[in-house]
């Protein structure tokens, strides 16, 4: 216990930095968008390390092996409690690279299927330097639930959407548990799609899982049809900013502007 309470106030100091920094805002919440590279990145990893241990017995040993090798190429939307000065959730995002995607290589490597062939099958015109990875997408215990009614969830999807884009992201892709993204199609007017003859299947203790793939060009037209109130929220940055502190958007354009011209799908 003595070791998890100074792990706690380590990271409760980091944050503290983080928020210091922003200017002391005053929302309850705030969003921070920390390259993988940098120390604050601990943030994000830490809410990774206790959902994945919580739910799938994942290890931080485990999940190192599994992302570290895209991290010159990854971000973390991280969503911090201003008041406690504590992560609440975070997100693991990764651009297109010379190294590839980690759901692309999941799918040759786990799901045992050409990448392009499953692409192939979807109709969707692929440019490769615009597919984004959403990698890891994890919410604190202690914010789940009632103890703030899918607020943070929600910042975090809206951050997804609005990073992204700032990238220049047309799509993006990722490996889902069904039970998380039934709660995200049910809030969020399905924006997932299923690749077409991909099963669901047990990935890295997770029961059930499956690569999914956002395709902008048809998500944002259908959802701002369908509902108004969230288009708003996820692509315009309004509707919650009075709770949670929107971030800067310059991490991922710094990102973005190191694709190459010529990137690998696996």
């Amino acid at each position: 216990m003595a070791e998890l309470d100074l792990v706690r106030e380590e990271l409760r100091e980091m944050a503290r930095g983080v928020i210091q920094r922003a200017g002391n805002p005053p929302e309850p919440f705030g969003v921070y968008l920390i390259a993988a590279q940098e120390p604050e990145a601990e943030l994000g990893r830490s809410v990774e390390h206790s959902v994945f241990a919580e739910w799938f017995g994942n290890t931080p040993e485990l999940l190192e092996a599994e992302y570290a090798m895209y991290d010159p190429s990854t971000y973390f939307i991280c969503v911090l409690d201003h008041l406690r000065s504590l992560p609440a959730g975070a997100i693991r995002v990764t651009a297109p690279s010379e190294r590839g995607l980690k759901t692309f290589a999941d799918i040759e490597g786990v799901w045992k299927q050409r990448t392009a062939d499953v692409l192939a099958r979807t109709g969707v015109h692929w440019d490769m330097r615009e597919v984004w990875d959403i990698v890891t997408m994890t919410v604190h215990a202690d914010y789940r639930g009632k103890a703030t009614d899918g607020m943070i969830s929600l910042a975090l999807y809206q951050a997804v959407v609005r990073s992204l884009h700032a990238g220049g992201a047309r799509q993006f892709v990722a490996v889902l548990d069904l039970h998380v993204v039934k709660l995200m199609q049910d809030l969020t007017t399905q924006p997932f799609h299923e690749f077409v003859g991909v099963e669901p299947m047990n990935y890295l203790d997770s029961p059930l899982s499956a690569p999914f793939y956002c395709d902008f060009n048809e998500y944002e037209p259908r959802l701002e049809a369908a509902d108004p109130g969230m288009h708003g929220i996820l692509f315009r940055g309004v509707g919650i900013e009075a709770v949670v502190r929107e971030p800067s958007f310059e991490t991922p354009r710094k990102i973005a502007a190191r694709i190459p011209n010529s990137v690998v799908l696996v």
